[in-house]
């Protein structure tokens, strides 16, 4: 099969281009050989692989390098070509994310592009300053947290970072105002197509490499850019698994609370209210209504918190599914998992959470809660009225001190 693909290629002119090799396994060789064989070893310009450049530093005479090298080529003028069946469609969405367009998997040749693109218009007022650093905020639905989430992003910004608020589906004059104030950039769309909104952020911030995405009712408190920043990195450094991404402790959180109980100290608090604290999508911290008071009830206020979680070190593997309301992760990461993924007639809301838990999964990528940052969730959707009764009841608790 595999030479019968490259003999179509050979005939119908598609080897005239330079070649990329994607992957190794035991195809690989028999292609290169193949390839030289015919003349077109020159051709060849190395192999990628997400994970083996790691510890195969050269297969077969080629260099075999990580995917960021494809953004250093000039798109039109490359092929790609891969060769597999368990992961051809992850494969090939992480090829289409970064722009190349003759791709060949030379066990279906057959294949057409996956990656969906919605196209909608949008809007966007540029103050980026070319920052390394991305923060982007979902916001347009909550106008009565803005006062505590937004101002706390506003209060504690960080200047390494890019800001750029973000509304899916609505033009926010206050979002607007707010955006100019700080000189942070403003992005809405008309349409609500919330992967559509998020990917074209990154996009429009080509050099932020670190980016991240936090929903406006989430809180969050001093230091927590910097120490986020300063967390990812040593992970990148001595973490033992490949970061799918990184995250603050959050109480309100199906994964995250169990931590926050232990490191609060209201573990046993909990568990004789409310039963065993299981890391599931299926705890009471999501079907209850009265756990979410009683994780912020379990804190004096907020920023106090914050001081007492800051002196805690290190961070932890969290094996399970997490609500993805305040991550972090790299542009990279983004690229390998085929961008968000933009699906016409959708929303998009949850399918970026399910989708990049999916494809850790796949990839066996790691979620990393540093343990010294706390970000607070005010509560999910069905908790929310009883919330937002008790954020108005609570200012004390929220505002900054």
């Amino acid at each position: 099969m595999i030479i019968d693909s490259l003999k179509e290629l050979e005939k119908s002119g598609k080897l005239d281009k330079p070649v990329v090799l994607w992957g190794i396994n035991n195809i690989t060789k028999e292609v290169i050989t193949w390839l030289r064989l015919k003349g077109y070893g020159d051709k060849l310009l190395f192999i990628v692989d997400n994970f083996k450049y790691t510890f195969c530093h050269e297969y077969e005479g080629l260099v075999v390098v990580t995917p960021a090298r494809l953004k250093e080529l000039e798109k039109e003028s490359v092929s790609v070509m891969f060769f597999t069946m368990k992961h051809q469609e992850s494969v090939r969405k992480q090829i289409e994310a970064y722009g190349i367009t003759d791709i060949y998997n030379l066990m279906n040749l057959s294949e057409e592009k996956i990656l969906e693109k919605c196209n909608l218009p949008y809007y966007f007022k540029n103050r980026s300053k070319g920052k390394k650093y991305l923060c982007y905020i979902l916001a347009g639905y909550d106008p009565v947290l803005w006062e505590g989430t937004l101002a706390r992003i506003e209060a504690f910004q960080n200047n390494n970072v890019d800001y750029c608020l973000v509304s899916s589906g609505k033009y926010v004059d206050v979002l607007d105002e707010l955006a100019e104030k700080n000189q942070w950039s403003y992005l809405y769309s008309e349409e609500n197509q919330v992967c559509f909104i998020q990917n074209m952020v990154i996009e429009l911030h080509p050099a932020a490499d670190y980016i991240f995405k936090i929903d406006e009712d989430i809180f969050i408190g001093q230091e927590f850019f910097t120490r986020m920043i300063e967390e990812y990195h040593t992970i990148e450094q001595y973490g033992e698994y490949r970061i799918g991404f990184v995250v603050p402790v959050i109480p309100l959180n199906c994964c995250g609370y169990v931590s926050y109980l232990k490191l609060a100290g209201k573990k046993k608090a909990y568990e004789e209210r409310f039963g065993r604290a299981y890391r599931c999508s299926f705890s009471a911290a999501f079907n209850l209504d009265e756990t979410a008071e009683f994780l912020w009830e379990s804190m004096d206020t907020f920023d106090a918190m914050v001081k007492k979680f800051l002196k805690n070190k290190g961070y932890q593997i969290l094996d399970c599914y997490f609500n993805i309301g305040c991550i972090m992760y790299s542009r990279e990461r983004w690229l390998m998992m085929g961008k968000w993924p933009e699906r016409k007639g959708e929303s998009g809301m949850g399918t970026d959470e399910a989708y990049i838990y999916e494809d850790n999964v796949e990839k066996n990528m790691s979620i990393y809660e540093v343990q010294g940052v706390l970000a607070g969730h005010l509560a999910f959707g069905h908790q929310k009225k009883r919330m937002l009764q008790y954020y108005q009841e609570h200012k004390e608790k929220f505002q900054i001190s």
